[in-house]
């Protein structure tokens, strides 16, 4: 099952870089991401409504902050995203660019700091790697 999430998360990866790279220039990002969020929405909450599962207030009473949270940082990645194809920038160094850079703070600074995971030599290997990489890729 784990493999057919990945082929979900990697096949809704390259979709949505590509879609923000072909929305057009003159459209208002703040009407086309609201659309976006919009049927986003719509979609959730009418499979909530039909799948097996505890009761609306139930649920509710489960979430915290967290779901807020996403919500902020959901929408700064996508206004990220989307003005910095405006601006520009390769749909092939995009992804791969800020995926690295937030690997390694994901792994250098919160995981460690915050998470308690271990930085083991292999890490300190593929961190090398990351920097290596991201420096090769932004030579012109």
């Amino acid at each position: 099952m784990q493999m057919l999430w990945l082929g979900v998360a990697i096949a809704g990866t390259v979709g949505y870089h590509v879609i923000l790279k072909l929305t057009p220039a003159g459209a208002n990002p703040y009407l086309s991401l609201s659309i976006s969020f919009a049927i986003g929405a719509v979609v959730f909450a009418t499979t909530f409504a039909v799948a097996p599962g505890a009761p609306l207030r139930e649920s509710i009473s489960q979430l915290n902050w967290t779901a807020v949270a996403l919500g902020l940082v959901v929408t700064c990645l996508d206004f990220g995203f989307m003005m910095l194809y405006r601006t520009g920038f390769d749909v092939s160094l995009g992804q791969i660019i800020t995926q690295s850079a937030g690997a390694l703070l994901l792994l250098v600074l919160l995981g460690v700091a915050f998470f308690a995971e271990k930085l083991t030599p292999t890490n300190v290997g593929g961190i090398a790697m990351c920097v290596i990489g991201l420096w090769l890729i932004n030579q012109k």
